[in-house]
C-alpha cells in the first residue's frame, strides 16, 4: 500500500514538472514576438522623420530656384537698335525719373528732364525737336482701356490731315519680362513720324509718344529704351 502511494506521488510530481516546463516556453515565446514587434515599430519611428527632411529640403530648393528668377537691375544695360537701318549696340545708364516712380535704361546722348506733372521728356541732346514723351501710372489709378483711347485721340489730334495707322509689326512695339497688352499707332507727316504706344509693365501702365524727325530716325532707339521703364528700386 505504501509503494501504491509512493508511485502515485511521483506520478503527480512528473505532471507538474511538465506543465511548469511549458508555462515557460509559452511565456518566452511571447516574450519573443513583443521583442519582435518593438523592433519593426522602432524601424517605423526611424524611417518617417527622414522622409519629412527630404520633403523639407525639396520644398527649400524650390523656394531657392524662386528668387534666382527674380532679375536685378544693375547700373548699365546693354541695348540694341538700329538708325537709319544700321544696326548699333551701346552701354545704357540706369536713371531715375525725378517726377514719376519709375527708372529707365538712358543712352548716352539723350537727356531725361520732367515736362510737367507725370510727364517726362526724353529727348537727343542734339536736337530736342526728336524726343519721347513718358508717362506711367498706377494700375491702381487707371485702366490700360482708359489710357489706351486716350492716347488714340491725342493721335487723332496731330495727325493733321493724316489718319493714325495701327502698327501691326511686333519690332515696333514694345518686347522684353514683364510687358504686356502692348498696342500702337502712329502717323507720318512731311517732317517724320509720331508713334503713340500704350503698355503695361508690372503695376505699371506705361504711355509713350515718341516725335521723329526723318533726317533722325531715332524711333527704334527710343523704343529700345522705353522697354526698360521699371519700378524705382
Amino acid at each position: 500500500m505504501q509503494k501504491y502511494w509512493l508511485l502515485m506521488a511521483s506520478i503527480t510530481l512528473s505532471i507538474s514538472m511538465l506543465a511548469a516546463c511549458n508555462t515557460s516556453e509559452d511565456t518566452n515565446s511571447g516574450q519573443g514576438n513583443t521583442s519582435s514587434d518593438v523592433e519593426e515599430v522602432d524601424q517605423e519611428e526611424t524611417t518617417a522623420p527622414e522622409e519629412t527632411v527630404e520633403e523639407t529640403e525639396d520644398e527649400s530648393t524650390e523656394d531657392t530656384n524662386s528668387e534666382e528668377v527674380t532679375e536685378e537691375r544693375g547700373p548699365e544695360k546693354t541695348l540694341s537698335f538700329s538708325v537709319k537701318g544700321e544696326a548699333k549696340e551701346e552701354t545704357a545708364t540706369l536713371t531715375n525719373s525725378d517726377e514719376q516712380n519709375y527708372s529707365i535704361y538712358k543712352l548716352e546722348g539723350f537727356e531725361l528732364t520732367g515736362e510737367e506733372p507725370n510727364k517726362d521728356s526724353l529727348y537727343l541732346t542734339e536736337n530736342d525737336a526728336v524726343f519721347m514723351r513718358i508717362e506711367t501710372l498706377s494700375k491702381a489709378d487707371a485702366s490700360i482701356d482708359f489710357v489706351r483711347e486716350n492716347m488714340l485721340q491725342t493721335m487723332a489730334a496731330v495727325s493733321i490731315g493724316s489718319e493714325p495707322v495701327t502698327i501691326e509689326d511686333d519690332a515696333k512695339l514694345p518686347q522684353g519680362a514683364g510687358i504686356s497688352n502692348q498696342s500702337g499707332v502712329e502717323v507720318v507727316t512731311d517732317l517724320g513720324t509720331v508713334s503713340g504706344i500704350v503698355f503695361e509693365q508690372g503695376d505699371l501702365i506705361v504711355r509713350l509718344t515718341i516725335f521723329d524727325r526723318k533726317n533722325e530716325s531715332m524711333t527704334d532707339a527710343f523704343l529700345k529704351m522705353g522697354e526698360t521703364i521699371g519700378m524705382k528700386e
